[in-house]
């Protein structure tokens, strides 16, 4: 037997709300998605679940990889599922008119997301940096560029605690739902309206705690533009200079490469040049064994040019010599 506070399960045929590649299952009085009749359909990549009763995802939701296009306005969501980042191929994602106050870190995962609607949402200061006011579609288009680059160049320990705080409010929230319950069932012979009172108090402080806890770990973190220092601008800053330092390295490496093969190659002519001189030297002062020795290591291709170079070389110089020595009378 159902409980009179208990909310009825709507089922929706799904089959009929398909039509071509798009599932409307928009005004249904939905409280839990039909993940496993929507995933049977393979071509749906356009699911408006707008207009329902839905306060979470549910746990199968990140199975629905293929979907481009995902409107979830005026819903009363609290949370979004921390593998919300496998939907990697969403590129457009209405969230208008929910009860989100954060959202999770695998937002950094939506590389292809340009368009995120956050108005209507009770989220943190920190948040509310990030997203911006959402008012046009311009601002719908950068708030999804702030959101995904800024969760992913979280750092992994702010992750790691953002996950935990995450976790904390969930667990807490839920106490706190199942304590009031007990308290209200058996609350006639004990008294149940006072005691529920200091309860209700303990639950919000630690409602207040944990969202103070999820607000210090966003906060080093601010929007490029907003005028504080952020974590994250400054970290991408450093990337861009790794990158810029690696590129001058490469530069500089490809300088020295081709400075070191100009100073080889001079080297090596001057190295042929001097045994060319060499070789005139032993053949002007008449010593034919040595040059013939020289010449037996020069290549046969080179030999013939070498020598007929030198032969007319040596004639210039010995004509020079005796114009030289000549006194100028007799010229």
């Amino acid at each position: 037997m159902p409980k009179p506070g208990d909310k009825a399960k709507v089922k929706v045929n799904v089959k009929e709300r398909v039509v071509d590649e798009s599932c409307d299952l928009s005004l249904s009085e939905l409280s839990e998605i039909p993940v496993r009749e929507i995933a049977s359909f393979k071509r749906v990549t356009v699911l408006d679940l707008s207009s329902n009763r839905l306060a979470s995802l549910g746990k199968n939701f990140s199975i629905l990889t293929r979907l481009v296009r995902l409107d979830l306005s005026k819903n009363q969501i609290k949370f979004l599922p921390e593998d919300f980042g496998q939907l990697e191929q969403l590129r457009h994602l209405d969230l208008y008119n929910n009860c989100l106050e954060h959202l999770p870190i695998s937002f950094g995962q939506l590389r292809r997301l340009r368009y995120l609607d956050l108005k209507g949402n009770p989220l943190t200061p920190a948040w509310e940096k990030i997203v911006g006011c959402c008012s046009t579609q311009k601002d719908c288009q950068q708030a999804a560029k702030n959101t995904v680059s800024i969760c992913a160049n979280y750092k992994p320990e702010f992750i790691e605690r953002e996950r935990l705080a995450a976790q904390e409010s969930q667990k807490m929230a839920g106490a706190g739902d199942s304590s009031a319950n007990a308290i209200q069932t058996n609350g006639g012979a004990a008294g149940g309206k006072k005691s529920t009172k200091p309860n209700n108090k303990k639950a919000k402080a630690k409602k207040l705690a944990g969202g103070g806890d999820n607000e210090l770990t966003i906060k080093p973190v601010n929007v490029p533009g907003s005028g504080g220092t952020a974590t994250a601008l400054g970290s991408s800053k450093s990337a861009q200079k790794n990158n810029q330092k690696k590129k001058n390295s490469k530069g500089d490496s490809w300088l020295n490469l081709l400075s070191r093969a100009a100073l080889s190659s001079l080297v090596t002519f001057l190295v042929l040049f001097i045994i060319n001189l060499l070789i005139i030297y032993m053949i002007m002062f008449k010593n034919p064994d040595i040059a013939d020795k020289l010449v037996e290591y020069i290549p046969h291709q080179y030999r013939d040019w070498i020598l007929t170079k030198t032969e007319f070389f040596r004639l210039r110089v010995t004509d020079w010599i005796s114009e030289f020595r000549t006194p100028p009378e007799e010229h």
